[in-house]
């Protein structure tokens, strides 16, 4: 069995799930590649009894019409490098407001690097958030909160997942 994750799976397995659920405009969806002992393969939201997880991926749909009002909001981007847990952890902030946001990374860009020194007042520091022209550094998950609930994006549903 190939231990490696095929993306063309999760594709698949996405464009499934919505074509089953009949709704585009739908919130993200969490798709899991499972596997039994015999080494077949499932997708779905969670891992049939007897298998074991493999891999996880997180998809957010474009902006459908429900979702239009975020073309008026101050664009989000965000700095980063590969390899930066606190990188991951501003994504998982972002993703999970569904804000959507354009990723720069700064590692071997000069061009983004220098739209970083000007945005940030010649620091390259990473991750750095941009909402509108309100400049983040670091990781801080209330300050990220703070800048888009003043720049208008729709707070954070409150609502928990369901477990199988």
């Amino acid at each position: 069995m190939n231990a490696r994750v095929n993306p063309f799976r999760y594709r698949l397995a996405v464009v499934i799930l919505l074509a089953a659920c009949g709704d585009t405009t739908m919130a993200a969806t969490t798709v899991v590649e499972c596997f039994d002992r015999d080494g077949s393969v499932f997708f779905g939201s969670f891992c049939p009894p007897g298998s074991t997880k493999k891999a996880e991926r997180r998809y957010k749909p474009e902006l459908g019409a429900n979702q239009n009002q975020a073309k008026h909001l101050p664009q989000v981007t965000l700095f980063s490098i590969a390899e930066c847990d606190a990188c991951d952890l501003v994504r998982n902030a972002l993703d999970s407001r569904e804000v959507p946001y354009n990723e720069k990374n700064v590692s071997d860009n000069k061009e983004n690097q220098d739209e970083l020194l000007r945005v940030t007042g010649g620091t390259l520091s990473v991750p750095t958030v941009l909402v509108g022209e309100n400049s983040l550094r670091g990781y801080n998950r209330s300050a990220i909160d703070n800048a888009l609930n003043q720049a208008g994006y729709p707070a954070p549903a409150t609502d928990k997942p369901r477990t199988p």
